[in-house]
């Protein structure tokens, strides 16, 4: 239940606190005293889009806060998701700024405009003119048909299912476009590959062979330079070899009269060693290399065919290349695995339809069990409420596709007379019956659905006598069940409250301002004789309005 409403600088209402009480509580004023703007602050809280126009005062922040009671009301693990802390009691905050910034709280927890919304869905349902048209909506009539058929598990887990096919169902689109966009180029792909596979690749292949091709095309100069190097150390004349020998020689004869001499040779014959190693290679060397015009043609064409493939795919060397030739890999299999992919996401969604379809199957069968005692409630209701040839019809269609709610399409058809063909609602009621119908399904569902508060925004317009009464006495019902606030004008709706307030307007030098207050006994009586009778209170006014009070709903 709320305890309490809080608003500051809201339209005309510059500050207010009411606390309310549990049971049925009922706001009356003249027309244009504010009640609507009570209701408008009120949605703030349930998340309503926030206007900077509805400040009172421009340069004051608006703060309009509900604090509810709701023990004993299923909202921990709600709370625990969202990774709230819970109370019993739960206060939620709205905050606008003069710059039309909006801050919203639940228990001094800043949150998003989102789980405010989501909240309210769960403590507060406002029934305005606005919701009256939601009753010709199919949507907003099977959800009322679910709850009355105690749905809901059901529901949940079907549409857990539906979330997730549609999730499934998104992902394998994407991957059909992706494998469609792939396939289209899979040839080209596989000619990549082919033409990068065929070289034959090696790491460092290219250097290797830049560096052979080098050798091949000097192997003259080459030749003639080690075979001279050779000659130099060994063979000529004065050669440094044996001129080395001779010195070493020199040196060792000297080695019993110079102390160092021994060292000298030792170094001598290091040297010789190193310099007979050096010729032997530069002869090898130059044996080795030969004129061989037949294999700088075919390194040649091997280079020219490597440096074809990097200037094909912009590759600086045979190491560019093979990774060019592993993402086509990649490619390919990929290609290979969206495929297998599709197949599996195919199955999962085919198996998670066979599960949507068995629940909507049952979802189904307690709609049709329920419908006939959803139509035979509402007749009954509606023929109280004064139409007398009331008709309400279920009409359950099954449907093909799979919708957020089931496998049926819900229309709720109705008939105000006799001999008359039900229709839809909003195509054949008046406004008053369509009222009559919103409170009779509002008031079935009280019994069926745990919600902490209900407030009705002038539900019983063109209304009056013993409908009036009836429509009293159904409120005082609920109001067991449930807090129930009411907006009215009906004297029949104000005195079956326990809890009356009143709207009204206090004009000041600068500005006009709403005001609410709680009637004291004495000033309800007055209150409900001025809605009788009108400005002008009669002694016969002030009588009916006690006998309303007195009378037993």
């Amino acid at each position: 239940m709320i305890e309490s409403i809080h608003i500051n600088n809201y339209a005309l209402i510059d500050k207010t606190e009411i606390g309310l009480e549990k049971g049925f509580s009922v706001i009356t004023g003249e027309t244009g005293a504010g009640k609507s703007i009570l209701l408008g602050a009120i949605a703030l809280t349930l998340g309503q889009r926030a206007d900077v126009s509805a400040l009172m005062n421009r340069e004051k922040k608006c703060v309009a806060e509900i604090v509810y009671q709701v023990q004993g009301y299923p909202l921990e693990a709600w709370f625990e998701a969202n990774e709230l802390d819970y109370s019993d009691e739960v206060v939620v905050r709205r905050e606008v700024t003069p710059e039309g910034k909006s801050r919203c709280f639940i228990n001094d927890t800043p949150v998003s405009n989102r789980l405010l919304k989501e909240l309210g869905g769960f403590l507060i349902d406002i029934h305005s003119q606005h919701q009256s048209l939601l009753i010709g909506q199919p949507e907003y009539q099977t959800e009322i048909l679910d709850v009355f058929c105690g749905n809901g598990e059901l529901r949940s887990i079907y549409r857990q299912h539906y979330d997730k096919r549609k999730k499934k169902l998104i992902e394998l689109e994407t991957l059909k476009e992706k494998a469609f966009e792939a396939a289209r180029e899979e040839d080209y792909l596989k000619f990549r590959f082919s033409q990068l596979e065929g070289a034959n690749l090696k790491p460092g292949e290219k250097e290797e062979l830049e560096a052979e091709l080098t050798v091949l095309s000097n192997a003259e100069t080459i030749k003639t330079n080690f075979g001279h190097l050779t000659y130099q150390l060994r063979d000529a004349e004065n050669a440094v070899i044996p001129v080395l020998k001779n010195c070493k020689n020199t040196i060792a004869s000297l080695r019993k009269v110079v102390k160092e001499a021994e060292d000298y040779e030792g170094r001598l014959q290091s040297v010789l060693l190193e310099l007979k190693d050096i010729a032997d290679d530069a002869e090898g060397r130059a044996e080795s290399v030969g004129l061989d015009p037949r294999r700088i043609e075919t390194v040649n064409a091997r280079l020219s065919e490597i440096y074809d493939l990097m200037l094909k795919y912009k590759a600086e060397g045979v190491e560019e290349l093979l990774a060019v030739k592993a993402g086509i890999i990649d490619k390919l299999n990929g290609i290979q695995n969206s495929t297998e992919e599709i197949e599996k996401l195919t199955r999962e969604i085919q198996e998670t339809e066979e599960q949507m379809h068995t629940l909507a199957l049952q979802i189904r069968e307690s709609r049709k069990k329920g419908k006939g005692r959803l139509e035979e409630e509402m007749r009954k209701l509606l023929q109280e409420l004064g139409i007398r040839h009331a008709c309400f019809e279920v009409l359950i269609t099954p449907v093909e596709a799979f919708l957020p709610t089931g496998t049926d399409e819900v229309r709720f058809l109705f008939a105000a007379n006799k001999n008359q063909q039900p229709g839809e609602i909003a195509k054949v009621a008046s406004g008053g019956e369509i009222s009559r119908v919103m409170l009779s399904l509002k008031y079935i569902l009280s019994k069926n659905k745990q919600l902490p508060v209900i407030v009705f925004d002038e539900i019983d317009t063109g209304l009056s006598g013993e409908v009036a009464h009836r429509m009293a006495q159904m409120m005082q019902e609920m109001a067991t069940r449930m807090q129930v606030i009411s907006i009215s004008h009906l004297p029949q709706i104000a005195a079956a409250g326990n809890c009356h307030f009143k709207v009204y307007k206090e004009d000041h030098s600068e500005h006009t301002v709403s005001r609410i207050r709680k009637l004291a006994p004495e000033e309800r009586v007055k209150e409900i004789a001025g809605m009788i009778s009108g400005s002008e209170i009669s002694a016969a006014a002030l009588e009916a309005a006690k006998n309303l009070l007195n009378f037993k709903f």
